[in-house]
């Protein structure tokens, strides 16, 4: 397999040819002579899109989902669940805490205070078992 090293040159010029979409009209706004290398477009591509990468969740996120007024516990489960997929190597027994931590005062509160489900699986099981 041969490899070829293209000159920066050559990928200023048919790169733009690769864009389409948002990126392709992100591009046609810029000013032509602008750009005077290839690592400045590159910056300029990321800056501009940056935002739109998707949200990788801390424990923070996790602790800070709580349950909103006139939400039901089926919602609240549902959004909080969701919530702790986004989150990498998440500690099971911060998921189980941190959903009775959020939940308003009511009977499952009281339920998941007593003895605490230790993962995510208990946690979902007593949810349902209350839900139903």
């Amino acid at each position: 397999m041969t490899s070829l090293k293209l000159n920066e040159r050559f990928w200023c010029t048919n790169y733009p040819t690769t864009l389409d979409g948002n990126a392709g009209t992100w591009f046609k706004t810029l000013r032509p002579g602008s750009i005077y290398n290839f690592a400045q477009l590159k910056y300029l591509f990321l800056t501009n899109f940056m935002q739109l990468r998707k949200y990788k969740g801390d424990s923070h996120s996790i602790i800070g989902c709580k349950q909103k007024e006139g939400e039901s516990v089926r919602e609240y489960f549902t959004r909080f669940i969701n919530s702790t997929l986004d989150v990498p190597g998440h500690d099971e027994g911060l998921i189980s805490g941190a959903f009775a931590w959020g939940l308003l005062p009511g009977p499952l509160s009281k339920k998941l205070m007593g003895k605490k489900p230790q993962t995510r699986a208990e946690l979902k099981e007593k949810a349902e078992r209350y839900l139903r």
